[in-house]
């Protein structure tokens, strides 16, 4: 029913703001444990974005209950200590809820799995970092590091980069969970920032103004994109215009990061126009409501 795809995924997971209470009480931190609202927040005493309490930034909200962890962090995550793969909520806590024109951690603590990204299309923490990787690259990651099946995956999921398909062929919720990703300072460091224009670009004459001012903004914390103007409720001619102008901003800010087939950009460092033109033309353009 539309009423339940608009506030949740398939698999029941929170899909919109203001229901952080329904993720916490789906989770085994909440079933099995002794977790609540104020085992990580508080009113007082907190940063003023999140409402974290203090000494509950980074692991230590998670360590608190999971203290035997705390010398087997980078063991488990298979990141380095400092990086952002060894947060605990960036992989358990991804940003997969919309809300507020921008990406809201889920609070329903989970692990990154492909067959549930493949079951619900809902973006998952690996693939939300490293945005130049495959949905492959990901199942190959989980099967060395946890032993997860690697599911059978379609040919695209093994030469495209997941958050590429999203952004061009994803609805529009998919579309604007990855373009505010897209804009994260973690993401950006884990996989490069200058071949992500190309991708943005037709993001800002999307068809639904939230997710052309999301990829405006994140357009704008890449190198060179600064001072682009862009209106994004603005004429559809100047909006046309802007994705143009996006793409010789590209060219003249230098190299891209990244090449190759998953981004979309050839050895030349040249993007792939027709084949992204391919994926766009694939884009579910169904009717979305994501009510907050």
């Amino acid at each position: 029913p539309k009423f339940l795809e608009e506030h949740y995924w398939s698999d029941g997971e929170v899909r919109v703001s203001g229901r952080e209470y329904n993720g916490m009480i789906d989770s085994p931190c909440y079933q099995r444990g002794d977790l609540t609202c104020f085992s990580c927040h508080s009113l007082h005493k907190s940063d003023p974005d999140d409402q974290l309490a203090a000494h509950r930034e980074g692991n230590e909200a998670c360590l608190q209950c999971h203290s035997k962890m705390r010398d087997q962090v980078p063991a488990h995550t298979h990141h380095a200590i400092g990086s952002p793969g060894n947060e605990c909520y960036n992989c358990h806590m991804p940003h997969t809820t919309y809300g507020l024109l921008k990406g809201i951690r889920s609070h329903r603590i989970t692990s990154p799995r492909v067959d549930i990204t493949l079951k619900t299309g809902r973006p998952n923490a690996c693939n939300l970092c490293h945005l130049d990787k495959t949905l492959a690259w990901t199942a190959t990651q989980l099967n060395t590091w946890y032993g997860q099946l690697e599911p059978r995956l379609g040919p695209e999921y093994q030469t495209v980069s997941a958050a590429v398909l999203w952004m061009t062929r994803g609805d529009a919720g998919q579309r604007a969970l990855v373009a505010y990703a897209a804009g994260l300072e973690n993401a950006r460091r884990t996989a490069g920032e200058r071949w992500l224009a190309p991708a943005l670009a037709p993001l800002l004459d999307d068809p639904y103004p939230a997710v052309r001012y999301i990829a405006g903004r994140s357009l704008k914390r890449l190198p060179g994109f600064a001072r682009m103007e862009y209106d994004f409720v603005g004429p559809e001619a100047d909006r046309t215009r802007a994705r143009r102008t996006a793409l010789d901003l590209w060219h003249a800010a230098g190299s891209a990061d990244r090449t190759g087939p998953a981004v979309m950009i050839n050895a030349a460092g040249e993007a792939d126009t027709a084949a992204q033109e391919t994926l766009l033309r694939q884009r579910d353009d169904h009717s979305m409501d994501l009510q907050e």
